[in-house]
């Protein structure tokens, strides 16, 4: 989208930043917020504006600054937050900003089967693919990884599916019933 005058510009970025779903991409935002700091003179007369903190145009302008491979997958929103895009821009390699948005634009489940696949396909070392998945997660979401062998894995696939839930479903009730019950146990010595 080209951007050729300040009201487009600002009703973008106005639209954009205080909704919850974004109608556009971060591509473009950052290109409403490169004219509006080109037209206002400063990245703090833009947040101003818009009112919102410089340290957020700041983040939108970050996307401009990676290489143009990682921008097209920004602007097909294939990477479509921010905080992905600082963890990029946060990597000094050029080709490791493209290579980790590629794993990022792929991962879509956030579980040990994507960092498998990622290792299998992407020929990615276990560690990195690790690495990659988990920071590509929201944050408040935290994820255990659990490595188990084929065998397990199948065990459990096969319980899952009796209950009719997922595999990750089932593994995550295991857990909370067994920190249920350490926590009740603990709770009963501390009485006596």
């Amino acid at each position: 989208m080209r951007i050729s005058d300040p009201e487009t510009a600002l009703s973008l970025m106005f639209t954009n930043t205080k909704r919850k779903r974004r109608s556009v991409d971060l591509v473009t935002l950052a290109e409403a917020c490169r004219y509006l700091v080109g037209y206002y003179g400063s990245q703090r007369a833009v947040a101003d504006k818009l009112g919102l903190s410089s340290e957020m145009i700041r983040e939108f302008l970050t996307v401009l600054k990676l290489p143009i491979e990682v921008q097209e997958m920004v602007s097909q929103r294939k990477i479509d937050r921010l905080d992905i895009v600082r963890e990029l821009a946060s990597l000094t390699d050029r080709n490791a900003q493209i290579e980790a948005a590629r794993i990022v634009a792929s991962c879509s489940s956030k579980d040990i089967r994507d960092i498998k696949r990622l290792v299998k396909v992407g020929g990615l070392p276990v560690e990195q693919a690790k690495k990659a998945v988990m920071e590509s997660k929201p944050k408040g979401l935290h994820i255990f990884l659990i490595d188990v062998d084929d065998q397990v894995y199948e065990k459990i696939k096969k319980v899952a599916e009796a209950e009719r839930i997922k595999p990750p479903e089932l593994v995550k009730q295991v857990v909370m019933q067994w920190v249920s019950e350490r926590t009740m146990a603990a709770e009963e010595q501390g009485d006596q």
